[in-house]
């Protein structure tokens, strides 16, 4: 990959990051995604279009307002910043194919759905809803040798994470259910576990150290759904490869 090519890639991952900000803001709000245009959310001014420039303009405003220097919340650089880098994996990863194009879609999705989840412990179901009709139409296209692969890595994931949210009320929330569905039909079957075991892992993880800290309590609850959608999507794209290792070694 050339750096102009790469360069390319990153700026139109930030471009789709900073509509993905939009997203984020407005969707949770039923507010609609195309009007009014975007504006400071201190002192309600229009912003203008060198404003909007991905990433550029949060670091030459420093994370300000231009007029009233109310902080630009440091999450809408994250987001495009990490738009880009989806970008850049997926064609590193797939190249110029349809896995590109799909997973670009999945990713970009994935990230909007993960942080209303972190911001509003919610998973919009504008978002689920269309990923799992999309995931179910690309098995003929996509996996047509393993359809039933697919279809059971889906009702694996479902199966689990609804046992949870039925024997322990407020476990797990029914969003994630309907999450884990999508990225069970995406990755199938025996992928689908290596995500439920990344995602219990990480979330393990990041729950004892904030515990720990001292920033959440014992009762407190945690999105889960940015670690699903982590461990969805690093599955997606190395999740064979991970799970060839794996046995591999055992097979020792």
């Amino acid at each position: 990959m050339t750096t102009i090519t790469a360069s390319f890639l990153f700026l139109l991952g930030a471009a789709v990051g900073s509509f993905l900000n939009v997203v984020i803001d407005r969707l949770p709000m039923e507010r609609s995604l195309v009007t009014p245009t975007s504006s400071c959310d201190h002192c309600q001014r229009k912003l203008s279009p060198l404003e909007l420039v991905p990433i550029f303009s949060y670091l030459l405003l420093r994370g300000r307002c231009r007029d009233c220097g109310g902080k630009i919340p440091v999450r809408v650089l994250v987001v495009e910043a990490g738009t880009g880098l989806l970008f850049l994996v997926c064609w590193l990863r797939f190249g110029l194919s349809w896995e590109t194009a799909l997973y670009l879609i999945y990713g970009s999705a994935l990230i909007a759905l993960s942080v209303i989840d972190l911001e509003h412990k919610k998973i919009p179901n504008l978002i689920i809803y269309p990923l799992i009709v999309i995931a179910l139409a690309m098995i003929p296209i996509l996996h047509l040798d393993s359809p039933w692969q697919m279809l059971g890595g889906g009702l694996l994931g479902f199966g689990v994470l609804f046992l949870i949210a039925a024997v322990a009320p407020g476990a797990m929330g029914l969003g994630d259910v309907k999450l884990i569905l999508f990225l069970g039909i995406a990755v199938g079957f025996p992928e689908i576990v290596l995500v439920l075991f990344l995602a219990f892992v990480l979330g393990g993880l990041v729950a004892g150290l904030l515990l720990a800290l001292k920033k959440i309590g014992k009762k407190d609850s945690i999105a889960f759904g940015p670690f699903l959608s982590l461990a969805g999507f690093t599955t997606l794209l190395y999740g064979t490869q991970v799970l060839e290792w794996w046995l591999r070694r055992v097979g020792r």
